[in-house]
């Protein structure tokens, strides 16, 4: 039986629920992190978990050899369509080896992280980003701040789009943040689930360290301010391979 990031990420319906992420802001922010890393035009950066490429975009834009990675065969082709001469995707698995171990840098964005039920997967896809860098590469990871995230949990939401009705439930289970979809389109009616662990900043900078990177960051949103765990909505890892 597929997992619940497998089939909810390959839906459209997934896509339609979404349909409102901010391309300033993916604009902003990997130019802000682009320069805080220094990263030179030509460097080879993987963009891990990368949807239908909206970040991978705005790299390759930037002069970088963009490698997009997702689980989503929908996600990758759809990448696919909009690809630029800098650009390759692939259908991913961040568990598994990466096919290269050639990056300058790797970004895992916009919560793309923490899905999985058991803790070990997310050392060992960690790991297998560590070892896809090479030595003094660069790994930055944004995920939601779960303090934050916590105390401004909405716990039932509705929501129209394009004729189509997504009732939301939000609650807290078992160590993670789940969010129940129910999808009513017409005369189709149909259920999926989110679920991300509620990881702390010094979890997440634990974990990198346990994979063998070295913290050199942490901010807590896309305009690179210092980190809070009471008012930052993000945490964002800049870790190095040593």
């Amino acid at each position: 039986m597929p997992k619940w990031f497998e089939s909810w990420f390959n839906s459209e319906y997934y896509h339609l629920l979404y349909n409102n992420r901010d391309e300033a802001e993916a604009v902003r922010f990997i130019n802000n992190i682009t320069n805080f890393l220094g990263l030179p035009t030509g460097s080879f950066v993987a963009d891990i978990a990368c949807g239908k490429g909206r970040h991978s975009r705005v790299l390759a834009s930037l002069g970088y050899k963009v490698l997009g990675l997702d689980i989503s065969p929908a996600n990758i082709e759809y990448a696919k369509t909009l690809a630029g001469a800098n650009e390759q995707y692939l259908v991913h698995d961040m568990r598994k080896p990466f096919p290269t171990g050639q990056l300058d840098a790797a970004l895992n964005l916009f919560t793309s992280f923490g899905y999985f039920d058991d803790e070990a997967d997310d050392l060992i896809s960690l790991g297998n980003i560590y070892y896809a860098l090479k030595p003094g590469g660069m790994f930055v990871q944004d995920y939601l701040n779960s303090a934050f995230t916590l105390s401004h949990l909405k716990p039932e939401e509705q929501i129209q789009r394009g004729g189509v009705t997504f009732n939301l439930l939000r609650y807290v289970k078992g160590g993670f943040v789940k969010k129940d979809i129910e999808i009513m389109d017409g005369e189709k009616s149909l259920h999926f689930q989110e679920s991300v662990k509620i990881y702390t900043a010094e979890i997440l900078k634990t974990l990198h360290e346990n994979a063998g990177f070295r913290v050199l960051q942490t901010f807590g949103d896309y305009s690179l301010n210092p980190f809070d765990e009471k008012s930052s909505a993000r945490i964002i890892l800049v870790s190095q391979k040593v």
